[in-house]
């Protein structure tokens, strides 16, 4: 939900933190204050793009729908990033599902005012584009993971990945919405589980996992998570 509140000039998001005041101002006026609800769709397959977001917390997922209903996470967002960005580079659709994984906040601008902020800020547009390359990064390290690794080694990346995204250790989502995530069955993700917290890397109770021991869960992770997490950092630095 959009709010036309006054908004001090300045954000948490790193792509508009990043960008000096002085420039920030030519389009702040753009920007509209968001609330995050968890669920909440932003974009479908196929549909116009209206907004671009910037979120300020929470985490928004990108999701592959088959015709079957199958599902499976290909990429998220954090407070690093921006969804719709793909405006400048003259999308008018996205191809995947982007939802409210997390409860946050964030900021939001329609399609042509991102343009047009784009246009007299040159520093936004190239700060979008380093974005989405790390994000294509993140998609394609991905698809190898899915295709290579165990369920289990990509459980504790996925987990990690979340931490990063969210910046809390406490990350709320039940069994069924993991599964969805790592587009496997819910048994599946129960059998993950309970070793890791089992080795005390973890604590999960109805609809909220825990980190307990973010190295232990690391050195249980596929290699994927720290490539992804090391291009984030040359990319986005």
């Amino acid at each position: 939900m959009a709010s036309s509140a006054h908004v001090p000039v300045g954000s948490t998001n790193s792509i508009l933190a990043k960008i000096p005041e002085n420039e920030l101002q030519r389009f702040w006026g753009l920007l509209q204050a968001v609330d995050f609800a968890a669920g909440q769709v932003l974009y479908e397959p196929g549909r116009p793009i209206r907004y671009a977001y910037l979120p300020e917390n929470g985490m928004i997922s990108l999701i592959s729908v088959m015709k079957d209903g199958r599902s499976i996470e290909v990429g998220n967002t954090g407070r690093e990033g921006v969804v719709g960005g793909v405006i400048l580079l003259d999308a008018k659709t996205v191809d995947y599902r982007h939802f409210v994984h997390a409860t946050g906040r964030g900021l939001r601008i329609g399609a042509d005012h991102l343009r047009e902020a784009a246009d007299v800020c040159p520093e936004l547009r190239a700060s979008i584009l380093r974005y989405l390359a790390a994000l294509m990064a993140q998609s394609m390290q991905g698809m190898a993971c899915n295709g290579l690794h165990s369920v289990q080694h990509r459980c504790c990346r996925w987990l990690l990945m979340s931490r990063d995204r969210v910046g809390s250790e406490e990350l709320e989502i039940t069994h069924e919405a993991l599964a969805l995530m790592l587009g496997v069955r819910r048994a599946s993700v129960s059998e993950v589980l309970r070793p890791l917290q089992q080795q005390g890397l973890v604590r999960y109770s109805r609809g909220k996992i825990t980190i307990l021991d973010r190295p232990g869960l690391e050195a249980g992770a596929c290699e994927c998570y720290r490539i992804v997490a090391d291009r984030y950092s040359q990319i986005l630095c």
